[in-house]
């Protein structure tokens, strides 16, 4: 199956726990314009993390986020931090490796910024049946009965990411 690009989406990709922008994750977004940079998490405060994507994203001015895993977790927080579309997979909403990590709370997820997530259900590390009971309230999700954590199906992120494109115009999307 060829891949056609998303040509007018300008991605950043925030990468999961222990992982790095050299993902198949990263490799299964078919866009053109698509950055990730590597964030040693398990090393980083929560607040270095946080002005690390905020300059971040000031930097590159993507119009949408995606993340995976604790990516997820951020790609949430940013999201609402800059009024950002995004797309989540298998999201970490409670993250337990750091205890300067609050969860993720109703106020990140209860607005009206276009929001997605992708989950695989078979998850080995997190809990998606959960996730996804949390999540179904806020936005859509498609979701995958079989799969796992690092994600089986990466490139069933790419119809959310031409969703977006076809319903909110990404080229219109600025950063402040």
């Amino acid at each position: 199956m060829k891949i056609q690009p998303t040509k007018t989406a300008k991605i950043l990709f925030l990468h999961g726990l222990d992982s790095s922008k050299a993902s198949k994750k990263f490799d299964a977004i078919a866009c053109e314009h698509k950055y990730c940079i590597d964030v040693d998490y398990r090393h980083l405060s929560f607040q270095t993390v946080f002005d690390l994507y905020v300059n971040t994203i000031r930097t590159i001015k993507p119009n949408l986020l995606i993340g995976h895993g604790i990516g997820g977790y951020w790609a949430l927080k940013m999201s609402y931090f800059f009024k950002l579309p995004a797309i989540i997979a298998n999201p970490s909403l409670k993250p337990r490796f750091r205890t300067d990590y609050i969860d993720i709370q109703d106020h990140d997820l209860e607005h009206d910024i276009p929001q997605l997530a992708y989950i695989e259900l078979n998850d080995e590390v997190l809990n998606m049946h959960e996730t996804k009971t949390i999540l179904e309230q806020f936005m859509f999700i498609k979701a995958y009965s079989g799969g796992y954590h690092r994600l089986q199906y990466p490139e069933n992120i790419n119809p959310l990411i031409d969703f977006f494109k076809e319903n909110y115009g990404m080229d219109n999307i600025q950063i402040a």
